[in-house]
């Protein structure tokens, strides 16, 4: 196996051989230990991991062989949850270490991409430890991650585009499913203060830690009296008798959500929130695109299951949910992997 990293499934030569999740396992546990030998090499060859750059590169290529030789059992999505845990099991001495990693598999808020992983991911933080601190340089090289990070600004960009070209008077903003909340953050960092003193920001999240998380990343930015968190089961909050709390915003983003939802539950969701958006109004929803090149890591190291969705996709159940063709676009960050269905009203 190469120091390359694997496409999520091989589009050339033959077709590899679709294991089940019992008999992926001993392919699994033997890709960990080979993990854990690479790992011990390059400790010895970086000399106890003070020399940096190479332990970058030594574990960033113990990584891709690990990946490789997994990809080759052909076992994606929930299916390799069985296999993935021997994975672990093999390599429990190493993995561990990498911080992002770790609390990507293990969801200590209950959910995958928490508020704080989003946080560190955008901010490019990595652990202390020489072991963790390459294992996290791995993880934010990956194309989800830069992704994150290209979307956040991309979001904060059309926000600040749309705010000043809205001109004068009250500003709703709907953040559905704000996690850290630091696209608003970047967005209203660069509006100019007589722009920014009338806009009103409504955070929605199912986890209080988000929502309190992302009030400190607008304290200082707008009053007290400008941003309303709302702490709700996202699918009620949009769909049930209490969603008139939302308002009806200028400026709707939901980045991440719809990356968890089946079709039939994604078309109710755009329809609810098309309809919550005032006259004049952008929404912006976030999809990951089926060639994310970090679906192997993402899936094996962290458990982190997405529905992915193709631009047709997408429009489809825009056009489902009752969004005018002529009032949407299917649009993505600069680095294409995630989509963004983009629709406003006259």
């Amino acid at each position: 196996m190469t120091a390359f990293p694997p496409l999520w499934d091989d589009p050339v030569g033959a077709e590899p051989e679709r294991l089940g999740a019992e008999q992926s396992s001993p392919a699994a546990r033997a890709a960990g230990q080979r993990l854990v030998e690479d790992i011990r090499r390059a400790e010895r060859l970086t000399r106890g991991w003070a020399d940096r750059p190479l332990t970058d590169a030594l574990v960033d290529a113990a990584l891709c062989r690990c990946l490789g030789q997994l990809v080759r059992t052909g076992c994606w999505g929930r299916a390799n949850r069985l296999p993935s845990h021997a994975l672990w099991q093999a390599a429990e001495s190493v993995l561990p270490f990498g911080w992002l990693q770790h609390r990507a598999r293990f969801k200590p808020r209950g959910y995958a991409g928490d508020y704080l992983l989003l946080y560190r991911i955008c901010k490019e933080v990595c652990c202390d430890h020489p072991l963790g601190w390459a294992f996290d340089r791995y993880f934010l090289r990956q194309s989800a991650p830069l992704a994150v990070r290209l979307r956040t600004r991309q979001t904060s960009v059309a926000l600040a585009d749309h705010r000043l070209a809205h001109g004068g008077g009250s500003y709703e903003v709907l953040s559905f499913g704000s996690g850290p909340a630091l696209d608003l953050r970047q967005a209203l960092a660069i509006v100019p203060p007589t722009q920014r003193s009338a806009i009103h920001v409504t955070l929605v999240d199912l986890d209080p830690e988000a929502l309190d998380f992302a009030r400190g990343q607008l304290d200082g930015l707008l009053t007290a009296s400008q941003f309303d968190c709302i702490r709700a089961n996202l699918f009620r909050a949009a769909t049930g008798p209490c969603s008139d709390d939302l308002g009806t915003p200028h400026f709707l983003v939901c980045p991440g959500l719809f990356d968890y939802l089946e079709d039939k539950d994604a078309v109710r969701m755009l329809a609810a929130l098309w309809q919550r958006l005032a006259p004049g109004g952008l929404m912006t929803v976030g999809n990951f695109a089926p060639h994310n090149a970090s679906r192997a890591y993402m899936e094996w190291i962290g458990n982190w299951y997405l529905v992915y969705r193709t631009p047709a996709d997408f429009l489809r159940l825009a056009l489902q949910a009752g969004i005018p063709r002529t009032r949407l676009t299917i649009s993505c960050e600069p680095a294409g992997v995630n989509l963004f269905l983009v629709a406003w009203k006259p």
